[in-house]
């Protein structure tokens, strides 16, 4: 009778091995977002905006009113904004576009639910399906635009230039959103887009579609991210751009450069957990191209050291006990 029993170093590169496998699974949710990789027939970067350049129309009923509201979304848990971590942007907006004729609208939870049980019930089981409010507050931000069309920004994006926002209203894009991480992804902290968007619209199906499926993501922060944040807006993006490439459905990404004349974001990040800490951390100091690439180097190295120690202790590495 023989007993297998394999050795200790054996058990720590079968474990290291597995754990680098399922480091790049997990990477794999990760999408990179190329705006070269895209004709100027579908998508403009807006690099400026000179608000001079177009002719602001008086008269809301003329044809070249904006399609874009002038209307600026938040949402929080209640009506007392005062609750939130840190200084609510809210007021800001306020003092900023109210004399410029726009509606500060802050939404509730109970709004949203409202709304989607009204116009998008196709929608509601995806949405009380998740397991963090992030989530639904991701989803929420697209229903509201889509449902009325205008601007959203977080409690936490506060406006520097409005004249700058508005031009971008006249620039006749369906949607526009800002880059993040050197313009390789779309964020959804702040964009704006018309009344029943094509976009938004393919977006909130794909957050359906990828519903269920956020299951496979171990990582809180990432499964948010894949599952309702940028990493879904930016593949949204992507599908949307090939499906439909033509200029009169044209997306529109702000330049990094030019968002930081549009908007501050002073981000709180008071939701993420330690994995969520530590994933910020390497995106705000190391590349995430050179982290893919360490990862891929060190799975190539474990695979080439296990056939170099398979090969030179041969069938020396199993110990037998007979019996």
């Amino acid at each position: 009778m023989k007993y297998y029993q394999p050795s200790l170093q054996k058990l720590v590169i079968l474990m290291v091995i597995s754990l680098v496998i399922l480091i790049i699974h997990q990477a794999s949710y990760i999408n990179d977002f190329s705006l070269a990789s895209f004709s100027s027939e579908s998508i403009e970067v807006i690099k400026k905006c000179r608000l001079s350049d177009y002719e602001i129309p008086t008269d809301t009923k003329s044809p070249n009113t904006p399609k874009i509201p002038n209307l600026v979304h938040q949402i929080w848990k209640t009506d007392d904004v005062r609750t939130y971590s840190i200084e609510a942007s809210q007021e800001s907006w306020k003092t900023s576009f109210e004399p410029l004729n726009f509606t500060v609208k802050l939404w509730t939870e109970d709004d949203v639910l409202k709304l989607i049980k009204a116009n998008y019930s196709w929608l509601l089981p995806t949405y009380e399906g998740y397991s963090q409010n992030i989530q639904r507050a991701d989803v929420a931000r697209l229903v509201v635009v889509h449902a009325e069309g205008g601007t959203y920004a977080d409690l936490d994006v506060y406006p520097i230039l409005a004249d700058k926002i508005i031009c971008l209203q006249h620039l006749g894009l369906q949607a526009i959103f800002p880059t993040m991480s050197g313009n390789r992804g779309l964020s959804n902290h702040f964009f704006m887009a018309e009344k029943g968007s094509d976009f938004i619209e393919w977006a909130l199906q794909e957050v359906k579609r990828r519903g269920n499926r956020s299951k496979r993501v171990l990582l809180p922060y990432v499964r948010v991210f894949w599952s309702t944040g940028p990493l879904m807006v930016t593949s949204a993006s992507q599908q949307f751009l090939w499906m439909y490439n033509t200029a009169s459905r044209k997306l529109g990404v702000m330049d990094e450069q030019y968002r930081r004349l549009v908007i501050r974001h002073k981000a709180g990040r008071s939701w993420h957990g330690p994995d969520g800490q530590v994933l910020n951390w390497f995106a705000d100091h190391v590349d995430m191209q050179i982290i893919g690439l360490v990862v891929g180097l060190l799975a190539a190295s474990l695979v080439v050291s296990c056939i170099i120690v398979r090969r030179r202790r041969g069938r020396g590495n199993l110990l037998y006990i007979e019996s």
